[in-house]
């Protein structure tokens, strides 16, 4: 399959250069922006404002089809190992070095905005999302960083992803309510290391597991630890006035970057000396992130009466 989609990807390279014909200044970093929306960094700052300010169980799903959309995508990338567009003829206007197949700006932005789209049924954010999946993916191809093959295959794997997501997680929610929390717990540490010890090797250290995934892994290990904490005891809401709403969000995101970065300084002085040690320290300081988010900032509002 692989060698079918490189001969779809290099009949599609007289397209990108004719794309990149009308590259201007101004163009770009428009272009640049949209990409920018399809990054770690931006759902990072949009999956704490939706969880804590908008909506609790629309929080929940869209950071499970953030967290699922961007592990397949990077397995998927790693399974097929697939080179970017050659540089020339096509310019590269932004930095990439992972492999082109499949495009994980494209995959995330279809199952993060395709989730909010049917979770908030109504005309104008479908329209809204639709234009933000559109560009998003678009984007990358004038970036010159993707053939359109990895674009579409990234739309169709986070319209899945949204699909499983949307259809399947409050089904499995239901099912677990009335385990102990040492089960939910049990349970979730089983679906994040399974998913980690499954991906694909990492080539370009020829790492296993791949950082990526032990990454993934951790954020998603993290969060449902959060949610078990909050089930069992917490039982946050993000109803309230529009004040409190917003300190809740600049408090928690304090937070955020201060388990994001505080641990990686530390751990960068720590004699790690084995890959063994570092990839589970890399584990425990993503589910430390994800904890953050969805059990310990929601018990800090609590505590501070801001929820």
């Amino acid at each position: 399959m692989g060698d079918w989609i490189q001969t779809i990807d290099q009949a599609s390279i007289p397209f990108l250069v004719w794309l990149q014909s009308f590259q201007s200044g101004g163009l770009t970093e428009v272009m640049r922006f949209f990409s920018f929306l399809g990054t770690e960094y931006f759902f990072m700052l949009l999956l704490p404002f939706i969880y804590w300010t908008i909506s609790k169980k629309g929080g929940v799903l869209v950071a499970l089809s953030l967290i699922f959309s961007s592990y397949l995508a990077g397995f998927i990338k790693w399974t097929f190992n697939l080179p970017r567009p050659p540089s020339p003829p096509v310019t590269k206007l932004w930095s990439e070095t992972s492999p082109s197949f499949i495009s994980g700006h494209s995959v995330t932005a279809m199952a993060v905005w395709g989730t909010l789209a049917v979770l908030v049924r109504r005309w104008w954010f479908w329209i809204l999302s639709i234009l933000l999946i559109f560009f998003i993916g678009f984007s990358r191809l004038y970036l010159g960083v993707h053939y359109p093959a990895d674009v579409i295959g990234g739309w169709l794997a986070g319209a899945l992803v949204a699909w499983a997501v949307v259809a399947g997680a409050p089904r499995f929610g239901r099912a677990v309510s009335a385990w102990s929390s040492a089960a939910m717990l049990a349970a979730s540490l089983a679906i994040s290391v399974i998913l980690v010890l499954i991906h694909p090797r990492w080539p370009v250290e020829n790492l296993w597991p791949a950082p990526d995934a032990v990454m993934l892994g951790g954020v998603l290990f993290g969060m449902l630890a959060g949610l078990v904490w909050d089930v069992k005891a917490l039982h946050f809401q993000a109803a309230g006035p529009w004040r409190r709403r917003l300190l809740r969000l600049l408090l928690g995101l304090a937070l955020v970057v201060l388990f994001y970065l505080g641990p990686k300084v530390l751990l960068d002085m720590l004699p790690l000396t084995s890959k063994a040690m570092a990839q589970t320290a890399r584990f425990l300081r993503y589910a430390l992130v994800g904890v953050t988010v969805s059990g310990l900032a929601p018990w800090l509002f609590l505590r501070l009466k801001l929820a």
